[in-house]
């Protein structure tokens, strides 16, 4: 994410449901990273304070060479079970520049999968660039495009067509998100 400048669009969109999931008073709130690992830098049972906030925000640096989505989306299950041993309804945001490794999605849907049998609802928001950091429409997940094979014959689809996750949207513009105060 810090090589299409997309990092400080997350991190502005995580403020933004921080402070209104905070205003809303949903509940406990946990929130991680993730590149080659999860790292948790805010667990559940601690209150969600300014302080805290900027701790995070500092713990993330954007730089992983990759992106392990199917190990990332495991380990919060695994945490999300140990966190709840009655089943209670969870809502996991993520926050990401889509760039999925194809090896992974089979293991991604049976995971997601997994997590909404356990009333677990994992909501990905896509964050692309804007064109003052370079980004060019053309690059967007929405006109990406991938060769593949069907029967034997090639085939151009629509990356989009095959994404793993069943609810998303994609943040063109972090001004189009509604402001929290």
């Amino acid at each position: 994410m810090d090589k299409n400048g997309t990092g400080k669009t997350a991190l502005k969109a995580l403020a933004t449901i921080v402070t209104g999931t905070s205003q809303l008073e949903i509940g406990e709130l946990a929130i991680t990273s993730f590149g080659e690992e999860m790292k948790v830098l805010h667990p559940f049972h601690n209150p969600f304070t300014s302080e805290c906030g900027l701790n995070i925000v500092f713990n993330f640096n954007f730089r992983d060479k990759r992106t392990r989505f199917a190990l990332c989306v495991e380990s919060v299950k695994v945490e999300l079970d140990a966190k709840t041993g009655t089943p209670s309804k969870q809502l996991v945001i993520m926050i990401s520049d889509w760039r999925i490794e194809r090896d992974s999605r089979v293991m991604l849907r049976k995971t997601i999968r997994e997590m909404n049998e356990k009333n677990i609802r994992l909501m990905m928001i896509i964050v692309e660039g804007n064109e003052s950091s370079g980004f060019k429409k053309k690059d967007s997940i929405v006109n990406m495009k991938e060769f593949t094979f069907e029967n034997g014959k090639p085939k151009f689809k629509h990356f989009i067509d095959d994404y793993p996750f069943p609810y998303y949207i994609v943040l063109e513009d972090m001004d189009s998100l509604p402001e929290v105060r």
